[in-house]
């Protein structure tokens, strides 16, 4: 029996000479000819260090804009919700601790949400400005997606450096945090749903006493804030953050808490 295969059997076969293909370490590049590079097609780390960071110099930003947008709305408490300053505040202030792509995902919801009260109880001039507060949500789910694209989901990249034990606080929290938030502000609604009608139906509380102005800053703050947590859960589901039957159950609660507090405006 000979070595060699008759040609029959090699026909249309390409032999790969082991000289005509080089791995170069150092530039992550595979040379097939000459004149043909493949490059690798992952980022550059120097690209990634550098979105990430401006992608975390952009979410600081937001946290001092909504800082100082919450400390207007608590200055001008008469003609502006001053439940939602507080919110704003709140707000700005998790935007230097959650630095993740899912923060975008909350500013999207809290603009969106506060379009649509805007559009529904408010006069003409704020209801050509939630126009633009709609303009502003699509604008910023643009960016979410931008840098979920990009590759930066600060988890993925600790995970890729530092192992799984430090990565970072959104994905370990938003599921727990939106989930346990968003039925204790449930509860809250229904106990103060409770209250005014004890207040207001057997005591006969003027709306403004004390206890008047009190009940409406609660019930403003408890809406606003089933806001923000309806946005933390969905931007774990987004994100899809585990476990994953946990932002599902948060955004139950929280679409019931939104839900009954847009009935009580339309029947008021």
């Amino acid at each position: 029996m000979t070595d060699e295969l008759p040609a029959w059997m090699t026909e249309g076969v390409i032999k790969r000479e082991p000289a005509l293909e080089e791995k170069n370490e150092a530039s992550e590049e595979t040379t097939i000819s000459p004149s043909v590079e493949i490059r690798s097609t992952e980022p550059h780390e120097e690209v990634m260090a550098g979105l990430h960071e401006a992608m975390q110099r952009d979410i600081r930003s937001w946290g001092k804009w909504l800082i100082g947008l919450g400390i207007l709305h608590l200055i001008a408490a008469g003609k502006l919700d001053a439940s939602w300053g507080a919110m704003l505040i709140l707000l700005g202030a998790v935007s230097f601790l959650f630095t993740s792509p899912s923060m975008y995902v909350v500013y999207a919801i809290t603009m969106a949400w506060a379009g649509i009260t805007n559009l529904i109880d408010t006069g003409l001039g704020w209801s050509v400005f939630a126009l633009f507060q709609f303009y502003l949500t699509f604008r910023i789910g643009q960016k979410y997606y931008f840098f979920r694209k990009a590759g930066l989901v600060e988890e993925e990249l600790l995970a890729a450096t530092s192992g799984e034990e430090k990565k970072p606080l959104a994905p370990r929290l938003f599921p727990w945090l939106g989930l346990i938030s968003s039925a204790f502000l449930l509860v809250g609604l229904l106990a103060l749903i409770l209250t005014a009608l004890v207040l207001y139906g057997y005591f006969e509380v003027s709306d403004d006493s004390l206890a008047s102005m009190i009940w409406d800053f609660t019930f403003g703050a408890v809406v606003s804030l089933a806001v923000v947590f309806w946005g933390v859960n969905l931007s774990s589901i987004l994100s899809r953050y585990r476990p994953r039957f946990l932002p599902w159950l948060g955004l139950f609660f929280s679409s019931v808490t939104l839900g009954l507090f847009l009935l009580i405006l339309v029947l008021s």
